[in-house]
């Protein structure tokens, strides 16, 4: 077994208040978590736990402001300060960019309505064959939160949003209202929570932006209660970027703009990225609404387009998979029963990327295998 991090030691005090109803009900926006074994301080920032086990802006932010009180409160305590896993900055900075420069207008999410994206991940997590209802639930990638938001309300479900980036804040200010949807910054490389702790588990296209798909994979897959939890996960995958002529020449410039414009200061990614938005929004307000429905597609506007090109020609890291190589995953970790969404026969309206994509849903992890 590995080494326990700091981040999982400091979860003691972060999963332990879900189960004390009066301390779950304190909206606590500005403090600390702490983990005495390791001497250790983890902050509470704009009322977002920080579970990061490295040094970012908001853990100094946080220490400059409050600079008193740590002193007081916090003495003995330390910022945590490993190393990031590989390529994770990169990522952190060039997905908070994306979503905290995204406006939220309630009209859009992706290319969808909020009711249709609401539809589709029913869809993908099998509801209500698979019962959401008084469950605790992780979502991994949790953006800026209108999904884990919409589906908490909808499920009656208890959702945990974890997320690397400072989309965390925007979900924080648009959702954080939700008493039924718990937000925290943290790497899916040290999540903050035991194993086994969660009912369901799922991640819709975020851990193939990280340096090893099947690493984070791996992390995640050991939260799902053992013997009642159920993990889903949506990547990318090799099938839709070749279906056709037209997506075999975006995955050309994006192979050839991805790794230039991954690692340019944010303005000049702007800069480099505003030819393509007329694109994004013909391509959406023509074709895209015609072929979902113009009930269930989004009108994109160059807020909307601009988010779209960010999430696909910034990101440092976008992987593609196959379903067989993720099956492989899946039984690694232990998983005897598999659900493939290729298997399945989407409803009316649900984008044909989804099961065209990798989504997998995974059951009943081997009692007896050893970790």
């Amino acid at each position: 077994m590995a080494p326990i991090s700091e981040a999982d030691r400091a979860t003691l005090v972060a999963v332990a208040a879900m189960d004390e109803p009066d301390e779950s009900e304190r909206d606590i926006v500005t403090g600390a978590l702490t983990c005495d074994t390791c001497a250790v301080y983890y902050p509470v920032h704009n009322g977002v736990p920080r579970m990061l086990p490295y040094r970012t802006r908001a853990a100094d932010v946080h220490a400059k402001d409050n600079a008193g009180w740590i002193r007081e409160h916090l003495a003995g305590f330390r910022l945590p300060s490993a190393a990031a896993p590989p390529g994770e900055e990169g990522v952190l900075r060039n997905f908070s960019t994306e979503w905290t420069e995204y406006k939220w207008t309630g009209d859009s999410y992706w290319n969808t309505t909020p009711g249709a994206m609401l539809a589709n991940k029913r869809y993908e997590l099998g509801v209500p064959r698979h019962r959401l209802t008084q469950r605790l639930v992780l979502e991994v990638g949790i953006g800026i939160g209108g999904t884990a938001d919409a589906l908490s309300r909808a499920e009656a479900c208890e959702i945990v949003g974890m997320d690397l980036s400072y989309a965390v804040d925007q979900a924080r200010h648009y959702f954080g209202h939700n008493p039924l949807l718990h937000i925290v910054q943290a790497s899916v490389f040290a999540p903050p929570f035991r194993p086994e702790t969660f009912d369901v588990v799922y991640s819709h296209g975020v851990l193939h932006h990280t340096y090893s798909t099947r690493a984070a994979f791996g992390h995640v897959a050991k939260l799902p209660k053992r013997s009642s939890g159920m993990l889903y996960v949506w990547l990318y995958s090799h099938e839709q970027e070749r279906a056709t002529f037209l997506r075999r020449t975006l995955m050309m410039i994006e192979q050839a703009v991805r790794p230039i414009a991954s690692r340019l200061p944010t303005a000049a990614q702007t800069l480099l990225l505003l030819p393509t938005l007329p694109f994004y929004v013909l391509y959406q307000n023509i074709y895209g609404r015609s072929w979902l429905g113009g009930n269930k597609a989004a009108r994109y506007g160059w807020n909307e387009a601009l988010h779209a090109a960010r999430d696909r020609l910034t990101p440092p890291f976008a992987y593609r998979h196959s379903y067989e190589e993720v099956m492989g995953w899946f039984r690694a970790e232990h998983y005897t029963k598999l659900e493939l969404l290729r298997d399945e026969t989407p409803p009316a309206d649900v984008p044909v990327t989804y099961p065209l994509n990798v989504g997998i849903r995974g059951f009943a992890r081997n009692a007896g295998a050893a970790e």
